[in-house]
This record gives structure tokens, C-alpha cells and sequence, in this order.
């Protein structure tokens, strides 16, 4: 297994910025299930987790912190789900969603590869793979590592048990990370709030308004119904499709963790005024109410800033601590 050097971490930490800013040449605040300042927080959180399950299998550190950090470099030309007459939705010819593709509202060297390498239309995993070589060889990346590279980033969507160990890694990482645990479990949030928003404003109704006047009805249904029924169905269809020993046993540690939480949280809907100020559901309640193009992070510091002491201890520092946790991909 192969570790980082300084010069790597120069080298990745240049490529994260530039990721970024790719992702900011879109206008559009939602695609599909992603909104605008997603897509960055969950590279970095699939960074985080892939090299986490790398140590744990002996793979290659270094040729996963790469291919995580790039994996999804042309994911934002992935636009809506296509359908077809019958209303379906379209598949290509592995299986997958065809996308539209979405052209950026301005340019940077991503996008001048991306149209120098005549790349419309094709799905990010293979894309992304052919725009990471680039990048990769102008930043003198040795050949082999890049090869190695291409391919994770081509597998991390259809990996198999013939695929490369650093494949596998970021397969489980990028599989976990969108749908399970406590980074999907407010990716949940932040989608299911969105289509109600979609609803209601088709009826020319303002949704937050509605919540924010029936929390409390909306939360019996979403935390004894909804998200168990969710949390299950992840663990069925995703779980037994992981690809390594480590992401199985990350994955199962992780729906432990939300059974758990959800659980915590549905104790306090008998006194929810005041958990909506000192409790776990503080965190979640402040999820549901800030949903402009959000970013985890900095609603972590918001939300811990607001809590003040009740941060430190009791529920509301233990969903903090989870959340903390996964987000860095320790756990």
C-alpha cells in the first residue's frame, strides 16, 4: 500500500480546488436528486471513506485519494433523468439512467477538456476517467498510477468482483455515502423537503409555511413511517451489493448508528419544543428549515453554534458526533 506524499497532498488538495470550481460553472441549484453545493461535500466525504476502507482491504492509498478526488469531475454534465413516450425511465446499455447533458454556464480547463476530448453525452464515470488522465499527466503523474486511476474511476459506478481493489473501495465509498448513513440520511431531507416543495408550489402553496405550522404532524410521519421504511430498503438493496469486507462492515456499523438515532429522535416528539431547542432534533429541525443550496459542513457549525452548551452532551452532541464522524469518512 502506497502512502501519500507531501507533494500528493499539494497535488490533490490543487485538483480539489479545481473540482470545485468546475462544479460552480452550473447555475442550476437542483439536478435530478443533487443540489448545487452537494456534489463537492460528497467527493470529499468519498475521499474521506474510500481511503478509510483502502487501509482497511491493502489498497493503494494513493492511487484512491486521486481517483475519489476526480471521480466525479464531469458529473454536473449529467442533467435530468432522460424518459421515453411510455414515461420510463430511459437505460443505456449497462443499465444505468440516461442523463440529458447539461452544458456549464461558463468554461474552465475541465470543460476545455471535456469538449477538446468530444466527451457529450457520455456517462461521468467514463468521462471523468478520460478528463482525469489529462489533468492527471499535466500535473506529471506517473503513467502507471494513472492507468490505475482511469479504472477506479470507471468502476466506481459498475464495479464487480473481477474489478480492481481500489475500484471496489471507492464503489463502497461513493454506494455508502449517498445512501447510507448520516450524510444520506440528510440527503434525505434536503430531497424529500424539495419535492414537497415542488408539490405544493404546483398548487400555488408555499411549503416551509406549511411545515413550519405542522412540524410536529409532519415528523410522526416522517420519523415512525418514512425513514425506517428507507433505512431498511438501503440495507436490502445497496448493503448486500458492496464490494469489500470493510464497506459491508462500514455500512452495517452505519445503519446501526441511524436506526439508533432515528429512534432518539422519535423519543423526543414527546416534548418537541424542547427539543427543537436543546435536543437532537434541534439539528435535524434547523436541516429541514435551511435548504437554500446548503452545505453540511458549515450547517454542522451553524446548528453547534446555536446549541451553545447543549452541543457538549446529551443528544443533540451525540447526532453531532455521528454526523462529524461520517463526514469524515472515519467511520
Amino acid at each position: 500500500m502506497t502512502s501519500l506524499t507531501h507533494t500528493d497532498d499539494r497535488t490533490i488538495a490543487d485538483l480539489d480546488a479545481l473540482v470545485e470550481e468546475t462544479y460552480l460553472l452550473w447555475d442550476e441549484e437542483w439536478v435530478g436528486f443533487s443540489w448545487r453545493n452537494y456534489t463537492h461535500e460528497h467527493m470529499r466525504r468519498v475521499r474521506g471513506l474510500s481511503t478509510t476502507l483502502a487501509d482497511a482491504e491493502g489498497a493503494d492509498k494513493r492511487l484512491v485519494a486521486y481517483a475519489a478526488t476526480l471521480h466525479d469531475v464531469t458529473k454536473s454534465y449529467d442533467g435530468e433523468i432522460l424518459t421515453g413516450p411510455d414515461g420510463k425511465r430511459v437505460l443505456d446499455e449497462n443499465g444505468f439512467w440516461r442523463n440529458a447533458t447539461l452544458p456549464p454556464a461558463r468554461r474552465n480547463s475541465v470543460t476545455d477538456i471535456y469538449d477538446r476530448l468530444g466527451l457529450s453525452g457520455t456517462v461521468h464515470h467514463a468521462s471523468g476517467g478520460q478528463v482525469a488522465r489529462v489533468l492527471l499527466e499535466a500535473r506529471g503523474i506517473d503513467a502507471d498510477l494513472i492507468n490505475g486511476i482511469e479504472t477506479a474511476i470507471l468502476e466506481h459506478l459498475i464495479a464487480n468482483p473481477d474489478s480492481t481493489l481500489a475500484g471496489r473501495c471507492l464503489y463502497d465509498a461513493d454506494t455508502i455515502d449517498a445512501n447510507i448513513g448520516m450524510p444520506a440520511f440528510y440527503r434525505n431531507i434536503q430531497i424529500s423537503l424539495r419535492n414537497q416543495d415542488v408539490q405544493y408550489s404546483k398548487r400555488g402553496e408555499h411549503f416551509p409555511s406549511w411545515l413550519e405550522e405542522n412540524l410536529a404532524d409532519f415528523l410522526q410521519g416522517y420519523l415512525r413511517e418514512r425513514i425506517p421504511t428507507w433505512i431498511e430498503s438501503k440495507a436490502q438493496d445497496f448493503v448486500p451489493k458492496l464490494m469489500t469486507g470493510a464497506g459491508k462492515a462500514v455500512a452495517t456499523a452505519r445503519l446501526d448508528r441511524l436506526r439508533s438515532t432515528v429512534q432518539m429522535l422519535i423519543d423526543e416528539l414527546d416534548d418537541l419544543d424542547r427539543a427543537r431547542r436543546q435536543g437532537a432534533m434541534a439539528i435535524v429541525a434547523s436541516f429541514m428549515a435551511r435548504r437554500k443550496n446548503p452545505k453540511l459542513v458549515a450547517e454542522l457549525d451553524a446548528v453547534a453554534t446555536e446549541l451553545g452548551s447543549h452541543a457538549l452532551a446529551g443528544p443533540a452532541a451525540t447526532l453531532l458526533g455521528y454526523l462529524h464522524l461520517e463526514v469524515a469518512g472515519h467511520a
